[in-house]
């Protein structure tokens, strides 16, 4: 057989390599017991157990499944041959995933359970997309135990129905789309880290989370004007200038020191303890070879989570055997150090070796030939090339609905550090919720935010369609601010301090409200105001019963000029109400000479303010029912969601649907009118009694019509008026021109030989 004698030519050239020319009798004696031992081995068939998956009907799946055509047995019988010699060779290295069992426990080589297929959907178009949709829609079985080759291989299509399998499961799905699509791709079985072989992606930062780096907008060089007006001189010292930036820089490297250490300290913290299986890891993946494609460099996907990696990786720590749907090979190349320093020209025989021999092989052009005489050639056989069988795989079939739902169930969770990501198949939830990113400031401490009033949230309003000009608020368990837009008065923040909640007895019955301790306002500035007549800040003090107001600051002046308001106590009981008096009131003048306040504008402005406070507690007020009843109308849209489908979406979309099956209900019922009307030979003489029942019926509902009744029959006599006027011209055509065409036939007849004994007999018989 071809592969025993490529073993053995492969031997015996690494031994002349390395002895020379110079070969001792104990190397000749090495090699003459290893060709003894390699001609006494007898092909035997090895038996693998594995569980039989349940919901497995045979009778439902072609013959290949559950059986094994001569090419296949005979293919299965160089295998055994080629681990078998394998084995004794290497007896240190594990053993090879050459002929695992399907779903149904028959034996199936690795490169038969490829299946090239390219299916009708742009996405499947790329390997991104591919590696994208295998990720997403299989969920992980994970090897048991995790040092050990799978004795299952399942067919790629039991994999699509099932939705599950092993990282050779996924490796071969991957690797049979990606072959259709034109790639030049492998299953590779090897060894990987523990985080990629139990799909542990905690440690990894979410890739939909990064920030994008932006350019560096100063770095770009800009033309200067030739007439370009010059910049004034700069006045500031160069060495002033020297040192500012010196201390910037010593403090952002000082900063940036720190954080690398509080990083550095936090990833030693966060690391993962020693993985006692580090190296024995058994995992497949994919290699993609340069070449097709436009690929411009060989690189690895992870089928599990569909990302792509440079063959240097560290996760990748070892390769045993890679193989397509054409051939396999051994890799022969160390691997202490992972892929790091491994090669992929499969040609190369020192670093891999390949089973079938052939075109498939890529070796053919490599070995050297040695020219042989005429008489040696006559003695030799002819190499005979043994192609791989075709695949027993039936074709991969995946479903529109399948590729819209997704994911397993139609949910998938993936979990990064600090950040979670859920994901939702299209019309899964009421809500239409399809991706969910939740983050975590810190891995420990969570924090949950809820549906309820007087909890921590932002809403954001659009402020040009409110008459308040409420661009936004903010509220805590204690705290609510607001933030306005473009309004009259100036306002553009509302800042409201809460108190502990008391109990208030009303007819109802007792009820907690949340006392107001603090509100402050600030307002812009007012240009055709003058500054110390405009107020910038209003505090109302309610806990306290005062009322700041401090006005805008004064062109060059440095402190503004405020006011300070002691509200009166309000009569309580038997206790009258106090007067107003102006210790009551206290405040800053920042010019000297301008004349204080009376007492009679102080009490004014202190009863506008009071005023004021009024309406801004009610104003309060109305935004706190506000926030219940958005909250309230997010709740019953949470619960009564409808959803809008695509038009085009006919799987889902009940309304087209029904106009669908109404429009195609109408068109039959108009076609089987049509066909009874060109086979009713009396419609054309029933066309003026049918226009005269309709005027009958018109002259008796003359006084009920409406307009658009009276419109319509309008419209069927002018039709029916029509018809009769062609109908009526086609009969005076008709006798016109009949008698003449009657005649004219007649006349044909009589001339034609061939009647001329019929019309005499005819004219005997009458005589």
């Amino acid at each position: 057989m071809e592969v025993v004698l490529e073993l053995e030519e492969s031997v015996v050239t690494d031994d002349e390599e390395e002895d020379g020319e110079r070969v001792q009798d104990e190397d000749v004696d090495v090699l003459r017991t290893l060709e003894s031992n390699l001609s006494n081995i007898q092909i035997t068939s090895t038996t693998h157990t594995a569980k039989r998956r349940p919901q497995v009907d045979p009778s439902k799946c072609p013959s290949s499944y559950i059986e094994n055509s001569p090419q296949e047995k005979f293919m299965h019988a160089m295998a055994e041959n080629f681990r078998q010699q394998y084995a004794l060779l290497y007896p240190d290295r594990k053993p090879l995933l050459l002929c695992p069992v399907n779903e149904f426990g028959v034996q199936k080589f690795v490169s038969t359970t490829l299946r090239c297929t390219l299916l009708p959907y742009p996405e499947l178009y790329s390997w991104e997309g591919c590696a994208s949709f295998v990720s997403d829609y299989l969920s992980l079985e994970l090897l048991d135990p995790p040092f050990e080759i799978p004795k299952q291989l399942s067919s790629p299509t039991w994999v699509v129905q099932t939705q599950r399998g092993t990282c050779f499961d996924f490796s071969c799905l991957l690797c049979s789309l990606l072959l259709g699509a034109g790639y030049n791709a492998y299953c590779v079985s090897g060894y990987a880290s523990k985080e990629m072989c139990l799909l542990d992606q905690s440690h990894q930062e979410c890739p939909q989370l990064e920030p994008e780096i932006q350019g560096n907008e100063d770095q770009q060089t800009q033309t200067k004007k030739k007439y370009s007006v010059k910049a004034p001189r700069d006045l500031q010292s160069s060495f002033e200038k020297h040192q500012d930036k010196e201390r910037d820089a010593d403090a952002k490297a000082t900063a940036l020191k720190k954080q690398k250490e509080a990083e550095k300290l936090q990833k030693e913290q966060e690391r993962p303890p020693a993985d006692p299986l580090l190296g024995v890891r058994v995992h497949s993946w994919v290699l993609v070879l340069s070449g097709n494609r436009e690929v411009p460099e060989n690189f690895f996907i992870d089928p599990l989570t569909g990302k792509s990696y440079t063959t240097t990786n560290e996760n990748f720590q070892g390769i045993e055997s890679i193989w397509n749907h054409q051939n396999y090979w051994v890799n022969m190349q160390d691997c202490r150090f992972g892929c790091a320093e491994m090669t992929f020209a499969l040609s190369d025989l020192s670093k891999w070796e390949y089973m079938l021999c052939g075109p498939s092989s890529q070796s053919l052009s490599i070995i050297p030939e040695p020219k042989e005489t005429e008489d040696e050639e006559d003695e030799m056989e002819e190499l005979k090339v043994f192609e791989m069988p075709p695949s027993w795989v039936a074709k991969i079939d995946i479903s529109q609905i399948d590729m819209e739902m997704r994911y397993p169930g139609g949910t998938k969770v993936v979990r990064y550090r600090k950040a979670k990501v859920e994901k939702f198949s299209p019309y899964l939830l009421k809500d239409g919720l399809v991706t969910r990113f939740t983050t975590y400031m810190d891995i420990e401490n969570h924090r949950y935010i809820t549906m309820v009033p007087e909890t921590e949230r932002q809403m954001d309003f659009y402020s040009h369609t409110r008459y308040d000009g409420l661009a936004r608020r903010i509220e805590k368990p204690f705290e609510m601010t607001e933030t306005f837009e473009d309004r009259t008065d100036f306002l553009f923040n509302r800042y409201v301090v809460y108190g502990k909640r008391v109990k208030v007895s009303q007819s109802g019955g007792a009820l907690e409200q949340r006392p107001i301790q603090k509100v402050k306002e600030m307002f812009h500035r007012d240009p055709s105001t003058p500054a110390c007549k405009e107020v910038a800040n209003r505090d109302f003090m309610m806990s306290e019963g005062q009322i700041h107001v401090t006005y805008h600051l004064e062109q060059s002046r440095i402190i503004p000029f405020w006011l300070n308001f002691i509200k009166p106590k309000e009569a309580a009981g038997s206790e009258k109400a106090q007067a107003f008096t102006p210790d009551m009131v206290s405040g800053f003048q920042v010019d000297p000479s301008t004349k204080p306040y009376k007492s009679l504008k102080l009490y004014e402005m202190l009863v506008d303010l009071m005023r004021d406070e009024e309406n801004v507690v009610l104003q309060i007020k109305d935004s706190e029912k506000e926030v219940k009843s958005v909250l309230s109308a997010r709740e019953q849209e949470e619960k009564n969601t409808e959803l809008q489908i695509s038009f085009y979406n006919t799987t889902r979309n009940e309304t087209a649907c029904r106009r669908t099956e109404e429009t195609e209900r109408i068109a039959k019922e108009k076609q089987k009118q049509q066909e009874s009307k060109k086979l009713d030979p009396l419609l054309p003489f029933l066309e003026t009694e049918e226009l005269q029942k309709k005027q009958s019926w018109y002259q008796k509902n003359q006084l009920n019509m409406t307009k658009e009744d009276e419109d319509e029959y309008r419209a069927h006599c002018s039709d029916a008026l029509l018809r009769i006027h062609i109908l009526k011209q086609r009969l005076d055509r008709y006798k016109e021109n009949a008698p003449k065409t009657f005649l004219a036939l007649e006349e044909k007849l009589n001339r034609d030989p061939r009647l001329n004994k019929h019309f005499t007999s005819a004219q005997l018989n009458e005589d």
